[in-house]
């Protein structure tokens, strides 16, 4: 990490060395393609310190964007991470993302390694129109796991402050969604 100087560089050495994975309350990596990833997320998930991720190269959203919020910090960037999702007063299993903005000069970036299909540095000449962006995929994402129009009302993105590592999947949930809420009906084109 000490030779790594721009974010080009860092999302180089993430795509090439990260894999989408977590780490167990068990000290267990799970792997993606592993047949008990899904089933043992919720109950096994441990927020990874950046310094684990490093050592362990397996992190979901959460792990990655901790990881990406460490160099940004260390490199003097001014930086923002949000997290969106749905929330629905019944239990649900769609998708959710953290991810990680930050300034370059008038430009905001999303900085982005965990979602494959959008991995890259993103420029936008606002904030507002990133998070606008970043709805957007969101909700077209959700739409491919058949989420209603009803319950595509009930997005939401939270910008948030570094969570403690170790927290379980529950905890780091329940510390984003309480959150700094974003209006996104100022957002929404």
């Amino acid at each position: 990490m000490k030779n790594i100087n721009t974010p080009e560089e860092l999302l180089n050495f993430m795509s090439n060395n990260i894999n989408y994975g977590y780490l167990g309350n068990n000290g267990r990596v799970y792997h993606f393609d592993d047949s008990d990833f899904d089933k043992d997320w919720y109950n096994k998930y441990v927020l990874q310190s950046h310094n684990d991720l490093e050592k362990n190269l397996y992190g979901t959203c959460f792990d990655q964007v901790e990881f990406e919020r460490e160099w940004f910090f260390n490199h003097n960037f001014e930086l923002k991470t949000f997290f969106v999702m749905l929330l629905l007063d019944y239990e649900n299993y769609y998708p959710t993302h953290s991810f990680l903005a930050f300034k370059d000069k008038d430009m905001w970036c999303w900085f982005e390694n965990s979602d494959y299909n959008n991995r890259g540095i993103h420029r936008f000449n606002s904030l507002d129109e990133l998070l606008n962006n970043q709805l957007e995929k969101q909700i077209n994402y959700l739409k491919t796991f058949n989420a209603s129009d009803e319950e595509l009302n009930h997005i939401i993105i939270r910008e948030f402050n570094k969570p403690k590592s170790g927290i379980s999947a529950s905890e780091y949930l329940d510390y984003v969604i309480a959150s700094k809420e974003i209006n996104i009906k100022n957002l929404k084109k």
